[in-house]
């Protein structure tokens, strides 16, 4: 299983703004830090503000911040709300499966169950058991990265 380039970008927002804990950031800011299109970070940020992970305030002094706690985002539900039904075999696609052994194959029942199971280790963190300890190593290091780029 590959966590798709949607829910990556997603969780590094939240890295991100969990590390300024209240400061305002600006989709710019993230972008350059971690060297990734705007374009496509500004769809995970409207994504995350629509599901309420995160506010946006508009304007000059604009910018984005968590919008709760970082102990009350679950892993397990970001990763949900960002990674597309993905059919970990032809036989979860029901309507195109062609594969003539689905009726008897277990391997459709095995896989589901691996899948839960991943899911299921994501629900057991938050966003804080991400950053709790790392906020100084990791501010430095994307400061640093930052630095180097301009």
């Amino acid at each position: 299983m590959k966590i798709n380039t949607f829910s990556n970008l997603a969780f590094r927002v939240l890295i991100y703004l969990a590390l300024r804990k209240n400061q305002l950031v600006k989709t710019g800011e993230i972008a350059d830090a971690y060297f990734v299109s705007f374009n496509h970070l500004k769809k995970v940020i409207t994504l995350l503000i629509d599901n309420g992970y995160i506010i946006g305030t508009k304007g000059r002094g604009g910018g984005i911040r968590l919008a709760k706690d970082a102990k009350l985002i679950n892993i397990g539900e970001v990763f949900r709300l960002t990674v597309e039904d993905v059919a970990l075999a032809e036989c979860f696609a029901s309507p195109t499966n062609k594969c003539v052994i689905s009726p008897t194959c277990r391997l459709k029942t095995i896989l589901q169950d691996a899948a839960d199971k991943f899911i299921s280790e994501l629900d057991q963190f938050t966003l804080h058991d991400l950053v709790k300890d790392r906020e100084g190593a990791l501010a430095m290091h994307l400061a640093i990265d930052f630095i180097e780029v301009e």
